[in-house]
């Protein structure tokens, strides 16, 4: 919040506007630019592309989050590949090149979310985005299903038609669910909770993350996924995880984790 307030009174400056002229143009009051510079409020998010164009500034520099360059001459899309290439990813589907066609007409179609939906309803289990890239080190008719780069599926398709996308995302739907302790991570776990939470408040009082952390959590689910080969019942699941802090910890594969 600090330094937001900091970049405005500077940036504002440097335009050589008064407060009273910026917050005019804004249509605020000049107390409440007063409050954003000296750190004790933030504009609102409605405001934030006018206070830019005011500022001549983008608007991760305002809010203090410039990109880092990862190629001298600001080539975007190599920028964008060295990106992707950095993480191992929990879901990714690689194609050979005659498969693209037929991938990318499926991807019109709202089949994943579909199967999203199912996978949800029948396990509890969030189907992370799936990140679907073509390789020039597969066969052309190739496909290889990977999390964080361990190989879960390599199989090639002889002969590639409108079915093969639906082929291909049902491979990867089942392998999620054969492996989504492997595939959870804190982000996952972060999404759950969180939906757990609006759908149902008071759940995760005093216990997320006041005794326990996301990491906790997700040893936890990871457990209960390997006895259930389910999460559905997540309320049960967390009053569970609870009960277990209270009386002094929890035994992950002989592993005591205390609270």
């Amino acid at each position: 919040m600090q330094q937001i307030g900091e970049n405005i009174s500077r940036l504002r400056k440097e335009q050589n506007m008064t407060q009273d002229e910026f917050a005019l143009r804004l249509g605020v009051t000049p107390q409440a630019v007063s409050k954003w510079e000296r750190g004790y409020s933030l504009p609102d998010v409605t405001l934030v592309a006018e206070i830019c164009r005011l500022l001549k500034v983008r608007a991760d520099s305002l809010l203090g989050m410039e990109d880092v360059l990862f190629c001298e001459n600001e080539n975007t899309v190599v920028e964008r590949e060295i990106r992707q290439n950095l993480i191992a990813e929990p879901l990714r589907i690689e194609v050979g090149v005659a498969l693209i066609s037929c991938i990318a007409e499926g991807l019109k179609t709202d089949y994943v979310n579909k199967c999203r939906k199912k996978l949800a309803a029948e396990t509890g289990m969030l189907l992370p985005i799936l990140r679907i890239r073509d390789s020039l080190h597969l066969s052309e008719k190739e496909v290889r299903i990977t999390s964080y780069d361990q190989v879960l599926l390599q199989n090639e398709y002889v002969q590639p038609d409108e079915h093969t996308f639906y082929a291909v995302i049902d491979e990867t739907v089942r392998l999620c669910r054969e492996n989504y302790d492997r595939i959870l991570n804190k982000q996952i776990v972060k999404s759950l909770l969180d939906n757990l939470q609006e759908q149902y408040p008071g759940t995760l009082d005093g216990l997320v993350p006041d005794r326990a952390g996301y990491f906790e959590v997700m040893e936890y689910l990871r457990t209960v996924i390997a006895q259930k080969g389910t999460l559905r019942d997540l309320i049960h699941i967390m009053e569970e995880l609870e009960r277990l802090l209270s009386m002094g910890g929890i035994c992950y594969s002989s592993r005591l984790v205390k609270p």
